[in-house]
């Protein structure tokens, strides 16, 4: 009876263990693949914002698209923008949100007017701001927002940094080893202990 539940004692330590480091990987080897390529593809292209699967996470520097619209957002959030193709440009009108790059800052504001002689060209405006923005190329558009979450901006950016990858990649990543080799560790001294008393059993 003592083995037995000594046995099952075991067997559900490991299993709690297996869970564990399970969730960790779930939870943090997901982060650390989509911080570093987000770090890589900025800076390889600045001209377009770095993207997962087509979709570019951008932190909100300033209040321009505060307001009480469903899907404005304000200085601080984390916004979504759906990278487009040249084709997929064409089709936005008046009232969608776009990102554009300036030649040196993105810009994200809403279309007030679609300009279509000739060459196609877009009048936006932030929600929150008095003037719009001149006339926007549609070649300088990169995409369009498709969500947003308040707060998140600061924390993305700081997930950027090396003190932030430090923290939140890093120390988890860490951990999981660690914990992976005391798992082992552990393990092979329970299996030698069972062989010790196997041992001594057989002499007895």
């Amino acid at each position: 009876m003592t083995q037995s539940t000594t046995k099952d004692s075991k067997g559900r330590g490991g299993l709690v263990t297996t869970i564990v480091l399970i969730v960790l990987a779930v939870l943090f080897v997901p982060i650390l693949i989509v911080n570093l390529t987000l770090i890589i593809k900025g800076s390889l292209h600045s001209d377009v914002p770095p993207d997962v699967f087509g979709v570019a996470p951008m932190a909100v520097a300033s209040g321009s698209m505060s307001g009480d619209a469903e899907d404005c957002f304000d200085e601080g959030a984390l916004i979504f923008v759906t990278l487009l193709d040249n084709e997929e440009k064409q089709d936005l009108e008046e009232g969608d949100i776009v990102t554009y790059y300036t030649g040196e800052v993105f810009v994200t504001h809403r279309i007030i007017e679609v300009e279509r002689g000739g060459i196609v060209s877009f009048i936006t405006k932030g929600d929150a701001n008095d003037s719009d923005d001149g006339v926007v190329p549609i070649g300088n558009v990169v995409g369009i927002c498709t969500g947003s979450v308040a707060g998140l901006g600061d924390f993305a950016l700081f997930m950027q940094t090396p003190m932030g990858i430090l923290v939140f990649v890093g120390i988890p990543v860490v951990i999981f080893i660690a914990f992976d080799v005391i798992r082992v560790t552990l393990q092979r001294r329970r299996q030698a202990e069972a062989a010790a008393a196997g041992d001594a059993s057989a002499d007895a």
